[in-house]
C-alpha cells in the first residue's frame, strides 16, 4: 500500500532522490547515525568511491556475505545488488537489511531469464546445476 509520496517513489524507482544541500557533510552525517543505530555499511567493491568511503567493509560478494553473517549490528545496510542483500537477510533472518536501490541489479543474473535456465535444466536433466536462489 502506497502512503505518501516516498513510497510512490521507492514503488516507482526503486530508490528516493532527493536534492541534498551543498553545506551538508552526509559523510559526516552518516557517520554520526551508524554508532547509535548500531549500523554496518557493506560495500561491492565496484561501487563509487565516495561510497566506498562510507563503507565499513569492502569486498566480493562472497566476502561481504560472510561479513554480514559475522557482524554483531543491528542493521545492514549493502550498497551492491539488490541479490547481495537478500542473500544478507538469508544470513541474518533477525536483523534489519536494507538495499538503498532496489532497482540495483546484476547483468549476469539478469542475462538468465527464468524460462531459458528452465529450458536449460530440461535440456541436461543429468548435469548438476549450482545457482544462486533469489528471493522476492
Amino acid at each position: 500500500m502506497i502512503k505518501d509520496k516516498y513510497d510512490e517513489l521507492i514503488f516507482r524507482h526503486g530508490f528516493i532522490y532527493e536534492p541534498v544541500s551543498n553545506t551538508v557533510d552526509l559523510l559526516k552525517e552518516i557517520n554520526l547515525l551508524k554508532k547509535p543505530k548500531n549500523a554496518v555499511i557493506l560495500g561491492h567493491y565496484y561501487i563509487t568511491d565516495e561510497l566506498q568511503d562510507i563503507s565499513d567493509f569492502l569486498g566480493d560478494s562472497l566476502a561481504l556475505a560472510q561479513q554480514a553473517q559475522k557482524t554483531d549490528a543491528d542493521i545492514i545496510l549493502f550498497v551492491g545488488v539488490h541479490f547481495m542483500g537478500e542473500t544478507a537477510k538469508i544470513l541474518n533472518p533477525a536483523k534489519k537489511v536494507i538495499i538503498p536501490d532496489l532497482n540495483a541489479g546484476c547483468s549476469l543474473a539478469e542475462s538468465a531469464p527464468t524460462d531459458r535456465f528452465e529450458a536449460f535444466k530440461n535440456r541436461y536433466p543429468d548435469h548438476k546445476l549450482f545457482h544462486t536462489l533469489i528471493v522476492r
